[in-house]
């Protein structure tokens, strides 16, 4: 009888449980349906531009004066006058006089190479003499000392070496004013009123201030870039001379000149240097007529030969590994390898034949994914 009542109890639990259960899906909600927006990120771009110019190739040198003079004495003596333009720092005209050596000592030389002189025309003129008496009394088959010919030709050089001492003497006299080869400052002086000095002796340093010369080192690529290489002629040295403007870091004053040579050998690291040489009114500052002092660490920019069909972009938009991101026209974007030419300090240049109005997107993203699609912003 138990156990009729504990199977009667199951049953009936199962069938509360069930008909709860079904109450319960009849009057169960309806799902909320909701669409989810994807927001679609926008991005920057800039379109590729195609144009025909010269690669702007930068380097860096410090200004040298082209033309440097050491200045030395070319005689002994006693230092009598020293003029008092010649100073650090002071311009000089060219043929001003800069020192005096005591003039007496060569002034006492010149009197006796005279003398020498006419001792050995006289001498010259005794031998001739003898040569004609010797002439008359010897015969046809009398040997040359007997009718003195070597005789002759000995006072007739000494007389030569008299002559040529004697013109020495008076040159010599002329380098004891001391004058200014070039038109310059100076950049050191080595004597004092007084010194004694010796032939060879350092007088000053004097530059030229109408011509400066820079040397810029450039790789094989860069050089290449400018195209001075194909331009080169064994007679007359390079055809074309790419224009270079100089420009200071901090003030931003210009000067403009041109590459000139390079240098014969490579340098230790395996650059070539290229000579850029500024001449005349160019030695003064474009945009505040700044005179070109040598010394001057500059920046230069060399504009070489010009390129056809050339794809310029920014540099910042150049991805890791030489690719671009490129947005399509259904605006989603895809990764492009290029070949970059030059990186400049602006733009990149690429040889990669990319259709002209090609959008690329400016700036760095690290979410982009290959096939995204993007919502392009023209950069302005």
């Amino acid at each position: 009888m138990k156990n009729l009542k504990f199977v009667f109890l199951g049953l009936l639990i199962i069938v509360a449980g069930g008909g709860a259960a079904y109450y319960a899906v009849l009057n169960r909600p309806e799902p909320e349906t909701r669409e989810i927006e994807v927001a679609i990120p926008q991005v920057p771009f800039q379109e590729v531009r195609i144009t025909t110019q010269a690669i702007p190739v930068f380097s860096r040198g410090r200004v040298n004066a082209a033309r440097v003079h050491k200045v030395a004495s070319q005689v002994s003596g006693l230092v009598t006058d020293i003029s008092p333009e010649l100073t650090k720092g002071a311009i000089l005209k060219e043929g001003e006089q800069l020192v005096q050596i005591d003039e007496q000592p060569l002034i006492l030389d010149i009197a006796q190479k005279k003398a020498n002189l006419t001792q050995t025309k006289l001498r010259l003129e005794e031998t001739q003499a003898n040569a004609r008496v010797a002439r008359r009394q010897v015969g046809r088959n009398a040997s040359d000392y007997a009718r003195f010919v070597p005789q002759l030709e000995f006072a007739n050089t000494q007389v030569e070496a008299a002559q040529a001492a004697l013109e020495y003497a008076k040159d010599q006299l002329k380098h004891t004013k001391i004058t200014a080869p070039i038109e310059g400052k100076v950049v050191d002086v080595f004597i004092n009123e007084g010194d004694l000095v010796q032939i060879g002796s350092p007088v000053a340093v004097l530059y030229g201030m109408h011509q400066a010369e820079i040397r810029l080192p450039l790789n094989d690529s860069e050089v290449r870039i400018i195209g001075i290489e194909d331009t080169n002629s064994a007679d007359s040295g390079p055809t074309f001379m790419p224009e270079v403007i100089l420009r200071d870091y901090e003030t931003g004053d210009e000067w403009k000149g041109h590459i000139v040579r390079s240098d014969g050998e490579r340098s230790k690291n395996q650059l070539l240097y290229m000579v850029a040489q500024v001449n005349g009114d160019d030695m003064f500052s474009r945009n505040s007529n700044r005179y070109l002092v040598p010394g001057t660490f500059l920046e230069a920019e060399i504009h070489g030969q010009e390129v056809e069909n050339l794809r310029i972009l920014p540099r910042e938009v150049i991805l890791s590994g030489d690719a671009v991101w490129m947005i399509n026209a259904d605006n989603t974007i895809q990764r492009q390898l290029v070949n970059i030419r030059y990186r400049g300090k602006e733009f990149a240049y690429i040889d990669t034949a990319l259709p002209p109005g090609t959008r690329v997107v400016a700036g760095n993203f690290n979410r982009l994914v290959e096939g995204m699609t993007v919502e392009p912003v023209r950069q302005k």
